[in-house]
């Protein structure tokens, strides 16, 4: 891809990169916050240091643990990690202080956890879809999970459990209102982020929990090899010829998590840039097919790092 060509691909990644953050924003500001649920992140955590130094703006709070992560992230997890990091750091305590400016302290008149808890969920779903669709992250608690991960003998899935539960129990323990009413916001945080994460997945590959991935490519023997060494998927492997360039080619199919598909969709970029890549759903599975969940970290190389 040519200068000119890229720069318009750039700018839209980032346009919405940045529509992903602020709609994860405002359902912090104007659902999330208001409502005293922590669930997790630089921004729960910025919300526990509040009750008891409630002078400090919680986006304060927050960028200054989005700083010290990002740091973090440079010593332990390396450059490029950290530079994909920036921009969700900035953003998002940017845009919560510009919510803090036009509409300082939203309040509800009547407060339904459980209609908050679905609306904030939602909200954060779609924004964390839009930005891994485009390639971004959002920086805060996310390093903190990589590091975690990559430090410890933890898998990925135990470490976000780890981190954000960490965070959420700490923000139960510190309600000033009493552990009771803590531990019920407790409660509404794991809605939340159980109705987020079924939104992102919803959104970024619909709602079937199981994908058919097929892959028309001229490198074969290198996308194998390289998608053998991070899963433990079986896969079927066709000769084809193009019908319009009458070219030789190879499909490959194999059956995946919907959760698995970002990590498969890196390893093809990195082997294959050309290759045709199609998902169709799998809602019928026969035969033998390993269930069994792997987790993947990539590393600061843009290899993947596998933990079963």
């Amino acid at each position: 891809m040519n200068k000119k060509n890229r720069l318009p691909s750039v700018f839209k990644q980032y346009l919405f990169l940045t529509l992903g953050v602020f709609i994860m924003a405002s359902a912090f500001y104007f659902f999330v916050i208001p409502s005293g649920i922590v669930i997790g992140g630089t921004t729960g955590l910025a919300m526990v240091v509040t009750r008891y130094f409630s002078a400090i703006p919680i986006s304060v709070i927050a960028f200054v643990f989005n700083m010290f992560l990002l740091l973090m992230a440079l010593l332990f997890l390396g450059k490029k990690e950290f530079v994909r990091s920036i921009f969700g750091s900035v953003l998002f305590p940017a845009f919560l202080a510009l919510f803090e400016l036009i509409i300082p302290n939203p309040v509800f008149e009547q407060t339904d956890l459980l209609l908050i808890s679905l609306y904030a969920g939602g909200l954060v779903g779609i924004g964390f879809a839009i930005v891994i669709h485009f390639g971004g992250t959002t920086g805060g608690s996310d390093i903190a999970i990589q590091i975690v991960n990559r430090k410890t003998r933890l898998s990925l899935g135990t470490s976000i459990y780890v981190v954000e539960g960490g965070i959420i129990l700490l923000g139960a323990l510190t309600d000033l209102r009493g552990i009771s009413e803590g531990l019920i916001n407790a409660l509404y945080a794991i809605v939340i982020v159980f109705i987020s994460g079924k939104v992102t997945d919803s959104f970024l590959l619909g709602v079937e929990s199981k994908k058919a991935l097929n892959i028309i490519t001229t490198k074969p023997q290198e996308l194998k090899k390289a998608i053998f060494s991070q899963f433990s998927r079986g896969m079927t492997e066709i000769a084809i010829k193009g019908a319009y360039t009458d070219q030789s080619k190879t499909l490959l199919v194999m059956v995946i998590h919907n959760s698995e598909y970002h990590f498969v969709k890196r390893i093809i970029q990195q082997n294959d840039p050309l290759a045709f890549v199609y998902v169709t759903p799998a809602s019928e599975i026969q035969g033998e097919w390993s269930s069994k969940e792997e987790v993947y970290l990539f590393d600061q190389g843009g290899q993947s790092q596998t933990r079963k």
